[in-house]
C-alpha cells in the first residue's frame, strides 16, 4: 500500500510542513547556555519557527522561570517548541539513574511546549512483543500527563525489527508520528536510508499516514535522502556545533566559519562570532528545506540531490538506490 505524503502533518494545535527540521537545543557537547541559544532562536524567528529542547536540561537548569518565559514568547510568537525525553543528555551525564519517567512527567507539567517525545526506553526488552508493550505502556502514563500536548512515542531497538515494532506501536497507540534514532537505523548511510524506507513501508501498511521524524538527523544530505525514503521531520545539533557550506552542504568544524562568512549578510554585520555563525548556519537550513519541501512534492526529489549534493556522493545514490533523472 503507498500512502501520498501530505505536505504537512498535524500534531495537535501545530501544522508542520514537511519535510521540518528542528534545530536542537542541549548542554552536551555545546558552547552557549540554553538561555542564549534560544534568545538567539528567537530573534532569528524569520529564518526558523521550530525548534527543539530537552525537559533533562529544563530540570537542571537554575534559570527555570527564565526558560519557561522565554519557551512562552516563543510559542507566542509562532514557534512550535518540541520537548525531548532528556534521556539523550542523561546518559551523557551519567544520570540514568537519577531522571526517571516520573521526573519527566514533573518537566512537562511545568514547561510550555506544542508537542513532546515520549520517554524513550533506549535498552528495550529482546522480544518484539514485550517491546511494543513497553512502548504503550509508557506512551499512555506520558499522554495522561501531556493532556492535550500529543506525545509521540520514540521506538530503539535493531534496524531489522524497527519496521514491525514502530507499525505495532502506531495501531495501538492512533499516534500522528512516531520517533526513532538515526543511529539505530543501521551502520552506514546507504544501509540507514534503506531502513527508513522500510519503516515508512510499514506505517503505510497501517492504512494511514504517519508522520516518521529521526532523532538525531542534522546533516542537510541525510535529511535529503531521508525525506527521499520516506522521513518527515528531523532533528539535530549540526547547527550550533558546525558551519554549513552554502554551495555544497558539506559540514565543517565550527572555528572554520569565517571560510564562509561570504555566503550570507550575517558576514558583514557587527554579530559575535557565534551569533553569526548561528545566523549563517540557519540561513542555510531554511533555504534548504524550503527547496526540499517543493522538490519533495513536485516529485523531483532526486533532481533536487543531483543540482545539491556533491557529484561523487550522487553517483553513489544512483547506484545503491537506481535512481533516474526525473523530467
Amino acid at each position: 500500500m503507498i500512502i501520498s505524503r501530505p505536505k504537512e502533518i498535524v500534531l495537535g494545535g501545530a501544522s508542520l510542513k514537511t519535510p521540518v527540521f528542528f534545530p536542537s537545543i542541549s548542554t552536551v557537547k555545546t558552547a552557549l547556555p540554553q538561555t542564549e541559544y534560544l534568545s538567539i532562536l528567537h530573534s532569528l524567528r524569520s529564518l526558523n519557527q521550530n525548534f527543539l529542547i530537552s525537559a533533562f536540561d529544563l530540570s537542571r537548569s537554575r534559570n527555570g522561570d527564565e526558560l519557561a518565559e522565554k519557551l512562552l514568547i516563543a510559542q507566542k510568537a509562532g514557534a512550535v517548541v518540541l520537548m525531548d525525553s532528556g534521556n539523550y543528555e542523561s546518559f551523557w551525564k551519567d544520570e540514568q539513574a537519577t531522571w526517571q519517567q516520573s521526573d519527566f512527567h514533573n518537566i512537562l507539567s511545568q514547561y510550555p511546549c506544542t508537542f513532546a517525545f515520549g520517554f524513550d526506553e533506549q535498552s528495550p526488552p529482546a522480544d518484539m512483543n514485550d517491546h511494543v508493550a513497553l512502548v504503550v505502556d509508557r506512551w499512555q502514563k506520558d499522554q495522561a500527563t501531556g493532556g492535550n500536548r500529543v506525545i509521540v512515542p520514540i521506538v530503539h531497538g535493531d534496524a531489522v525489527n524497527l519496521p514491525y515494532v514502530c507499525a505495532q506501536v502506531v495501531q495501538k497507540t492512533n499516534v500522528p508520528m512516531i520517533a526513532v534514532a538515526e543511529r539505530r537505523l543501521g551502520e552506514g548511510i546507504l544501509q540507514r536510508t534503506q531502513t527508513v524506507m522500510a519503516l515508512r513501508t510499514a506505517l503505510d501498511l497501517t492504512g494511514r499516514y504517519v508522520g516518521l521524524h529521526l532523532l538525531g538527523t542534522g546533516n542537510p544530505i541525510s535529511i535529503a535522502l531521508y525525506s527521499w525514503a520516506g522521513a518527515d521531520s528531523f532533528d539535530g545539533l549540526e547547527w550550533c556545533q558546525t558551519v554549513i557550506d552554502h554551495d555544497t552542504g558539506l559540514l565543517f568544524h565550527l572555528s572554520q566559519s569565517d571560510f564562509f562568512q561570504h555566503q550570507t549578510v550575517w558576514g558583514d554585520g557587527e554579530l559575535s562570532f557565534q551569533a553569526r555563525t548561528l545566523a549563517h548556519n540557519l540561513t542555510f537550513y531554511a533555504d534548504w528545506m524550503q527547496r526540499l519541501r517543493v522538490a519533495l512534492h513536485e516529485g523531483k526529489i532526486q533532481n533536487f540531490c543531483r543540482f545539491n549534493i556533491p557529484p561523487r556522493i550522487y553517483g553513489r545514490c544512483v547506484e545503491t538506490f537506481g535512481w533516474e533523472d526525473e523530467a
